[in-house]
């Protein structure tokens, strides 16, 4: 079922506790650029290309891979179902509003249910629920959650074999060029290994 949102209240996800690391490492790249592993003069700029990897196919499927707490902004309740996005064991820690005099409160647990499973994920209103009234602000409704795989081994070998492409390319290609058919293909290559886990709609 496609989630019901009333996009005008939709302000935007922050991250509020970023993974350790990235899903692969400096020595993995290291491999997959046949670099030798003792070579550390480049180990800075290695680092950066795979935080930039990581970065650009997290963008792409639209939810965090390693484990980390984001908080989605709201201007107030919706109607219906409240999109989170997704990611892996996806959890709710926290919903809070600004009731109709400005006060923050924190809403009960037993007041919604988390559907994790469904994909993108959501926050549902508990049965027999609606969801309270706001102050019509910005940041009226925040709601914190976490998801994403524990480890770096936890990452399916798809999603790390697009971030090693990405590296390579990145490695080769270190000015803005036009790389014609090269970039066409590598473009490809990373789709299909992460279409798979990409979710239909995120913003």
């Amino acid at each position: 079922m496609t989630p019901t949102l009333n996009v005008p209240t939709r302000q935007g996800t922050i991250v509020l506790a970023r993974p350790d690391g990235h899903p692969v490492s400096v020595m993995d790249a290291k491999r997959q650029l046949r670099i030798d592993p003792d070579d550390t003069d480049q180990d800075e700029m290695i680092a950066a290309l795979c935080a930039t990897a990581h970065r650009t196919i997290e963008s792409q499927l639209g939810y965090p891979i390693l484990r980390q707490t984001r908080q989605t902004h709201l201007k107030g309740f919706p109607t219906g179902e409240i999109w989170l996005g997704g990611g892996e064991l996806l959890t709710v820690s926290a919903v809070t509003y600004y009731d109709t005099a400005g006060v923050q409160q924190t809403l009960a647990s037993t007041d919604y249910i988390v559907d994790a499973v469904s994909r993108p994920a959501t926050l549902q209103a508990a049965p027999f629920k609606d969801w309270p009234s706001t102050q019509p602000r910005a940041g009226a409704v925040a709601i914190t959650w976490s998801a994403g795989w524990a480890t770096a081994s936890d990452v399916p070998e798809d999603l790390s074999r697009a971030m090693l492409l990405l590296i390579g390319h990145y490695e080769q290609n270190r000015e803005a060029v036009v790389i014609g058919q090269t970039s066409t293909a590598l473009d490809m290559a990373v789709d299909m290994l992460i279409e798979p886990y990409r979710l239909t709609m995120f913003g």
